[in-house]
């Protein structure tokens, strides 16, 4: 066997990083990609792109970690695919999420977007049911309420949809992001109960109510979402569905200095979030922190070691 041909056998992971509030392309300035086993830092570009080349396969799962200061840090779990180049491509990562409220012919509208990046005519749209189609008109521009789809057959409200833009990997920001002025921030600093207070690192805090509301999953094309049940009157006990997104957008771990946030469009009617705050060897919490829309909220949370 030549060199050439050993090369050839071996492992390639490759994927591209993308800004979870802008969506645009992240530099190798702003963030890293690191593999735990064997230790390796990937190959970065400019335009988001990162690679993990010439790996020895080494099953079953691949542990690559993905940080920069302004973002959440995330960990995944690639299993060993055999030989070849392999994308990181979670599903439900650069996409929108909506709640149809109107369907005409094969149009459908929802909440205002404020502000939505380019998806490109084509684009894959899924509902629930096993529901697929495509865009038949590109999607961008400021207050975006509607979508033209090659097909509409068989949705209404209040059914939701995920529209695909690319399989880009999503860096959600973190609490030292420079968000814009009238973005709702919810954010929290985990603590010991003890003298001096000491930041805890890498607690876990997952929403499990929205306004009182709970948190349930749903099934959108594959992918679980979770959303919220707000009442929306008229008339008596009428709700919509609030749409947090996935397990990524309602679970976050806090940084080194015990910090996390939450963060959404000053249009979103958060009002509350209730939240399970946890790591072993502590008692978890459960606390309810107010939000002020447009504004930073803050709460301090301790936890007593059990």
């Amino acid at each position: 066997m030549t060199p050439f041909e050993n090369r050839e056998r071996r492992l390639a992971f490759f994927g591209r990083a993308a800004d979870g509030f802008t969506r645009q392309d992240l530099s190798p300035r702003r963030f890293r990609a690191t593999l735990r086993n064997p230790p390796r830092r990937a190959a970065q570009k400019e335009d988001g792109h990162f690679v993990f080349a010439n790996l020895t396969p080494s099953p079953p799962d691949y542990r690559i970690d993905l940080a920069g200061p302004e973002f959440q840090p995330r960990e995944l779990l690639v299993p060993w695919p055999g030989p070849g180049p392999v994308e990181i491509r979670p599903p439900g990562e650069d996409e929108i999420h909506v709640v149809i409220t109107g369907v005409n012919a094969s149009r459908v509208t929802f909440a205002s977007i404020e502000f939505l990046p380019p998806i490109a005519l084509g684009a894959p749209v899924l509902g629930e049911g096993g529901f697929t189609t495509t865009l038949a008109a590109a999607l961008e521009g400021n207050d975006v309420q509607e979508a033209e789809l090659t097909s509409a057959a068989g949705l209404a409200a209040p059914q939701i949809l995920r529209i695909v833009r690319s399989n880009r990997l999503v860096f959600r920001p973190g609490p030292y992001y420079p968000f814009p002025p009238g973005t709702t921030q919810a954010a929290l600093r985990v603590v010991e109960n003890t003298a001096g207070a000491p930041p805890i690192e890498d607690a876990q805090v997952r929403i499990t109510a929205v306004n009182a509301a709970p948190v349930t999953p749903v099934n959108v094309g594959g992918v679980t979402l979770f959303q919220a049940s707000l009442p929306t009157p008229p008339p008596p006990g009428a709700t919509t569905p609030f749409l947090i997104g996935t397990d990524a957008s309602r679970t976050l771990r806090t940084n080194a200095r015990g910090d996390a946030v939450f963060y959404y469009s000053p249009a979103t009617p958060v009002a509350s979030l209730t939240l399970d705050v946890s790591r072993p060897g502590y008692v978890s919490q459960t606390p309810t922190i107010p939000v002020q829309t447009a504004e930073r909220s803050f709460q301090l949370v301790s936890l007593v070691r059990s």
